[in-house]
């Protein structure tokens, strides 16, 4: 029999009390680690588990759950009458727990290998946007009036009504009141009318997206992109392994027919005709039309994304491009991240009734489902009239705040940028002097305490003209003047 190694077993396991890793989870790492390394080898037999108990100063019902785990795994042998010993075949197929230190002391792989997606995922650029308040972030909603006392009765609601039926997975196409209750405010507000069934529920838009792209084109398929366009759908889908065709955007929104009369093969065209991001254009009636004969024409797909359709400030909102989709041809993305807060996760698609079956399998494979309690609160909050309420008040709140905006930044900013306001949307555009450099300029604002989006990352090439994108909806009175000064002393410095 293998001699007992109790005493160096014991100097070597180190116990943190001030850890926030569980006692029995540092015993069990480093007993395992050292059958690994081989210090503990096949067959030695461990001290008793009360006398580990004892040495260690924890409790035997600790150490008694560490060694039956660690026997579960297959390390170690528990013969009845005999005591504990160290397997002599150690498992191939090691679970492995996360480090409770950084340093797990593993070799490091210099170009671990992995999927071509994976590559592409791991090289993209991603904007990791900051959860302060700064003035001016794009897209930002007044977080300052947001009914959250309100919103959490609903969500306290839906947690203390713990009964059997919310505890299970939900219906992978969502919860059917809130589905419901999304048609029903779609049809009033949105002149557009679908049948519930035809809305699958997602984890936020650019969730939707990746859906869409997946399902309804293959890698190097053509994928119409406008340009400028939004920088994080347009490192999705080349992430996707999608050939983007960047088609140039001008007054009446892509002016997409001179590239797809020169042929592009392009299955699916992304589009924000409501609200362009981030130039804000909208797209005019005929280029709709035309668009909606081009995917008819070369059994494409549009896939329409309405972000912000809401925040229209001259006007009732515009209706969507599904709206007057006859031939099954548009997916219709929304969500509501900007109309409520981004922490929410959920957005939704409506779906051509072909496309319904294909994309809810999608989401319960991919997914399973999106939490159904938060699906629960949004539907009472949605039905009670507590969503179309708050939305009336932002857009009077915008409203003042976009006029506001407009009359310091003039003042403000005269002569060193041009304000350029669309009649909807969350932003505005200081566009800048020829030849200046607005990637550069911006990250002099982050540090002068201020945040705006250079237009120059937001095309495929250079741009005709430099600009900063400046959210004005989630800025707060006392923020303005101080942060539009800010901002005019770097552009000052630039000069």
């Amino acid at each position: 029999m293998a001699k007992r190694k109790s005493g160096a077993l014991l100097t070597r396991i180190a116990i943190d009390r001030d850890s926030r890793t569980p006692l029995f989870c540092q015993i069990e790492d480093q007993l395992r680690g050292m059958i690994l390394a081989g210090s503990l080898s096949g067959g030695t037999r461990l001290p008793a588990s009360r006398a580990l108990a004892t040495d260690l100063g924890v409790s035997r019902q600790t150490v008694v759950q560490v060694l039956e785990s660690l026997a579960a795994e297959g390390f170690l042998e528990m013969r009845r009458g005999s005591g504990t010993f160290v397997a002599a075949t150690i498992p191939q197929h090691v679970p492995q727990r996360f480090p409770s230190q950084p340093d797990s002391g593993l070799p490091s792989i210099a170009a671990p290998r992995v999927s071509g997606l994976g590559s592409r995922f791991g090289a993209a650029e991603v904007d990791y946007i900051p959860r302060e308040n700064r003035p001016f972030l794009p897209n930002s909603p007044a977080y300052d009036q947001f009914p959250f006392a309100l919103w959490q009765k609903y969500v306290n609601r839906q947690t203390r009504q713990a009964y059997r039926g919310n505890m299970g997975y939900g219906d992978p196409a969502g919860y059917a009141p809130l589905r419901q209750a999304i048609a029903d405010y779609l049809a009033l507000h949105r002149s557009d009318a679908c049948d519930p069934e035809q809305i699958v529920i997602t984890p936020g838009g650019h969730a939707a997206f990746m859906v869409a792209a997946l399902l309804l084109t293959d890698p190097g398929d053509g994928l119409l992109f406008e340009d400028p366009g939004p920088l994080i759908a347009r490192n999705l889908f080349q992430s996707l392994g999608r050939r983007l065709v960047h088609v140039p955007v001008d007054d009446e929104g892509m002016d997409f027919e001179p590239t797809v009369a020169r042929g592009t093969g392009a299955r699916l065209a992304f589009v924000m005709p409501s609200r362009q991001h981030p130039l804000g254009r909208t797209m005019s009636l005929a280029r709709r039309l035309r668009l909606l004969d081009w995917a008819n024409a070369k059994d494409a797909w549009i896939l329409e994304d309405d972000y912000d359709s809401e925040f229209r400030y001259t006007g009732r909102p515009l209706p969507s491009i599904r709206s007057i989709d006859r031939t099954g041809r548009v997916i219709y993305v929304g969500t509501f991240s900007k109309a409520l807060f981004p922490a929410l996760r959920l957005g939704y698609l409506v779906l051509p009734p072909a496309l319904v079956g294909m994309f809810r399998n999608a989401i319960a494979l991919m997914v399973r489902s999106v939490p159904e309690a938060t699906q629960m609160a949004l539907a009472n909050f949605i039905a009670d009239g507590h969503f179309a309420s708050h939305l009336r008040r932002m857009r009077e709140l915008y409203a003042g705040r976009r006029q506001d905006f407009l009359r310091v930044a003039n003042a403000t900013g005269a002569g060193l940028y041009e304000v350029d306001m669309p009649d909807s949307g969350m932003n505005a555009i200081a566009w800048l002097r020829a030849g200046q450099d607005d990637r550069a300029l911006a990250r002099q604002a982050v540090q002068a305490g201020v945040h705006a989006y250079p237009l120059g990352e937001y095309g495929a090439g250079p741009l005709p003209r430099p600009g900063l994108l400046l959210g004005f909806t989630g800025v707060v009175p006392h923020q303005l003047g101080p942060g539009l000064g800010a901002l005019a002393k770097v552009l000052a410095r630039a000069d």
